[in-house]
């Protein structure tokens, strides 16, 4: 299933074709003034802008504006854009709601508190990347959002309105996952651990994505 493109991801791709003909060092037009070039909001402009600062293509010198960095200075995470990714399909294995103590104090809600578990086999065509198993705390979430599959699974819309860490964890994939990633069992693969929050830093959901080897390297640069 394909969503639509979020609106600040447009604009950080218009701004990246942008900065492809600047060099080192140039000033880019203002938040306003982004804003009101591209017609959205402040807001927006501002998560665009944020991300590619984080991604070393752009960098902020105090009050004195944005400028485009150095190669030099270029971080990648293809982890992100896998979790994030919008060309890729999905075919969900497993939905249930049930109390999972050991998923609970990672969002940050007790034991006895319900909990959605969705586990989705991610894939290019026949190519399988990944296998996610997603967790978010079903008391913020609506019963409209949880008959919305395509929204409540486009991790995006939260991460946009939020925050998103990662943790990067060598294992060996579960059998019933190497069945899925057509890999024999006991292969070495890494899991990519996100805990995506809101703005005001409060748990929103749990994804635990492991990674086929074979079809999904994850490249981080900094």
């Amino acid at each position: 299933m394909k969503e639509e493109t979020p609106r600040y991801l447009k604009i950080k791709r218009l701004l990246l074709q942008e900065i492809k003909k600047k060099v080192a060092n140039s000033p880019i037009l203002s938040e306003r003034e982004l804003a009101s070039q591209y017609d959205v909001s402040r807001m927006t402009v501002r998560k665009a802008v944020d991300e590619l600062v984080d991604e070393g293509i752009l960098y902020r010198n105090g009050n004195k504006g944005t400028f485009v960095a150095t190669r030099s200075m270029m971080k990648k995470n293809t982890a992100m854009d896998i979790i994030l990714a919008k060309d890729t399909s999905y075919t969900m294995i497993y939905f249930n709601i049930k109390h999972i103590p050991e998923i609970a104090p990672i969002l940050g809600i007790q034991e006895e508190d319900a909990i959605l578990r969705i586990v989705r086999v991610n894939h290019i065509g026949a190519k399988v990347l990944s296998v996610e198993e997603i967790y978010y705390v079903r008391s913020l979430i609506s019963d409209e959002e949880i008959n919305n599959l395509k929204i409540l699974l486009d991790l995006n819309l939260y991460v946009e309105r939020g925050s998103i860490t990662q943790k990067f964890i060598p294992t060996i994939v579960p059998l019933q996952y190497a069945n899925q990633m057509k890999i024999a069992p006991n292969t070495p693969i890494i899991v990519v651990e996100s805990l995506i929050r809101s703005l005001e830093g409060i748990p929103l959901i749990y994804v635990k994505a492991y990674n086929n080897p074979n079809e999904n390297i994850i490249e981080i640069v900094y």
